[in-house]
């Protein structure tokens, strides 16, 4: 439930964002320039304006009532709010890149559509998502979660980070600099990711599962520095995320990681924590 709530305050906001959004362009022309698709044209921009209103605002706030009242179609209604600010998200994206403008107007959309894929996937599969590992070697879970290690950082810390950048660039974003950044960066960074690693290590050994939902830990793991932090692998996650928009010296990726905190606060997080008091009882409640 403290998912569907989350999802219903999301939606609302975004709702109301999206109409407020078309009264400023409408009632103050001089604001479209920030968000042409065209050098001079704003009929790109302005022909979107009913779609977005019916498919995105009013689709929005239907989707807040339903998830706000646990309406069995809520999600139906998430998904479909998720398809139409995608398909709007892409469509902007291909214009931008043959114009090389509006490019605010893509990182607003993509934001959006991130937030409302996220809502979804976590409200159609919140009984489903966490399943435990099978019965095999510990060896065998090690280079599991190691290998899950190498490609999520590659993908997270690596990739993403760089498309952001490009955008910073884009927008026209100043960078942080100062002397030592890039070093003292990289020295949090691998303090900051010693956590993620011993907190995975300890999760294969102990618990006989890997860190991905769909291969969960088999037993309640509170050893090492899960005895002192109930998630040390998103504590990690989120410093190294911050660790690497030092490096870069990007607000952009600063922000990125911060949502990815928010993402798991108000999605993952109680939907791992209603999966553990379910299996493990009255020991993780305690702990």
């Amino acid at each position: 439930m403290k998912v569907r709530y989350a999802a219903a305050i999301y939606f609302a906001l975004q709702g109301a964002a999206v109409i407020a959004w078309w009264a400023v362009l409408f009632f103050f022309p001089y604001s479209r320039q920030y968000f042409l698709l065209e050098k001079s044209s704003d009929i790109s921009l302005m022909s979107y304006w009913l779609a977005d209103l019916s498919f995105l605002g009013m689709g929005s706030l239907t989707a807040a009532w339903l998830c706000f009242y646990d309406n069995e179609h809520s999600r139906i209604a998430v998904w479909f709010v998720t398809g139409a600010v995608s398909y709007a998200s892409i469509n902007c994206l291909e214009f931008t890149l043959m114009t090389d403008i509006g490019w605010l107007g893509v990182t607003l959309m993509f934001s959006a559509m991130i937030w409302s894929g996220v809502f979804a996937v976590g409200l159609a599969f919140e009984k489903t998502m966490f399943r435990e590992a099978a019965e095999t070697s510990t060896n065998w879970i090690l280079l599991k979660t190691m290998t899950q290690i190498v490609v999520i950082w590659l993908i997270i810390l690596v990739v993403f980070p760089y498309l952001i950048a490009i955008l910073e660039e884009k927008l026209g974003v100043v960078r942080l600099q100062f002397a030592f950044q890039r070093l003292l960066a990289a020295v949090l960074f691998v303090a900051i990711s010693s956590l993620g690693v011993w907190g995975s290590i300890v999760m294969s050994r102990i618990g006989k599962g890997t860190p991905l939902p769909l291969d969960h830990a088999k037993y309640l793991v509170i050893r090492g520095p899960y005895a002192f932090v109930r998630n040390p692998m998103a504590v990690s996650g989120i410093g190294q995320g911050l660790a690497v928009a030092l490096f870069l010296g990007s607000p952009l990726v600063a922000i990125y990681a911060l949502m990815g905190s928010f993402i798991w606060q108000l999605i993952f997080r109680p939907l791992e924590e209603e999966d553990l008091a379910r299996r493990f009882g009255e020991p993780y409640l305690k702990y």
